[in-house]
Parts: C-alpha cells; structure tokens; sequence
C-alpha cells in the first residue's frame, strides 16, 4: 500500500542508546580527557608527568585483566546486570574523587578502580547488547 510507513526496528533504538552510554561513559572520561588533565594533575601532585602517567597505565592493566572477567559476567548474568552496577560504581568513584585524592597513590588507586569497573560499563557490554539485536544488520549496527 502506498502511504504505510514501517516501524522502526527497535535495535536502532537500543543501538542509539548505547552509542549515548558509550559517549557519557567511562571511555571518553578516563581515556580520551586523560592527556588534557596531565599537566594540571602532575601540578596538583607535584610530581613529574611520568608518575602521572603511571596511574593511566595501570588503568589500561587493570581493563586488560579484567576485561575478560567483565565477558564471562556478561555471558553468565547477562549485559544489564552487568552494566547497572558498574555504572553506578563508576560514577560514584568520580563523584566522590573530590573527596578522597589526596596524593599520587590515591590517584594510582582511583585509575585502578575506574579501570576494573570501567569493564562493565565500556564498549564490550554495549557491542554485546547491540549484536543481540540484529542478525543481518550486525556490523553497521555496532559501528554506529
């Protein structure tokens, strides 16, 4: 018939909302800000830019080592008992960061919390929740 409209697949709605998450997520936060922040943290700290550096290297260690714990969780309980959590952990880190970052070990400590819940609420529950949603569509989905 001319003039009926298809619904949209609900996957572009989940798709949508996990490119949103993604983009208000621990990602862009922890990772892509981090270069613009070292020379005030380094200030801050009075330390060097090295030992700065040094607590985002032991975040990546910590999503390298813990990424697949965060895989197996997502395959055994499901990615929204996953993400619920982890987001909520994580935002609780940088809202109480104020509070408790004190000296460079703290700071250490923070990325390594932030990298170990940053798991659950980076890109691989996202992409999984994404592929659960399409079959033949699967690749523009998750580049979106």
């Amino acid at each position: 018939m001319i003039g009926t409209r298809r619904p949209v697949f609900y996957g572009w709605r989940v798709t949508f909302a996990a490119a949103l998450a993604l983009l208000f997520g621990s990602v862009p936060i922890m990772v892509f800000s981090f270069s613009v922040f070292l020379r005030p943290l380094a200030q801050a700290f009075h330390s060097g830019r090295g030992a700065v550096s040094l607590a985002f290297t032991l975040h990546n260690v910590a999503v390298a080592i813990c990424i697949p714990l965060a895989g197996w969780l997502i395959d055994r309980f499901g990615a929204r008992k996953v993400i619920l959590p982890s987001m909520i952990i994580v935002g609780l880190l940088l809202v109480s960061s104020k509070l408790w970052l004190a000296s460079i070990w703290q700071l250490y400590a923070f990325y390594l919390l932030q990298g170990f819940f940053g798991c659950g609420a980076g890109p691989l529950p996202y992409s999984s929740v994404v592929s659960h949603w399409f079959n033949r569509s699967r690749g523009l989905a998750s580049e979106s």
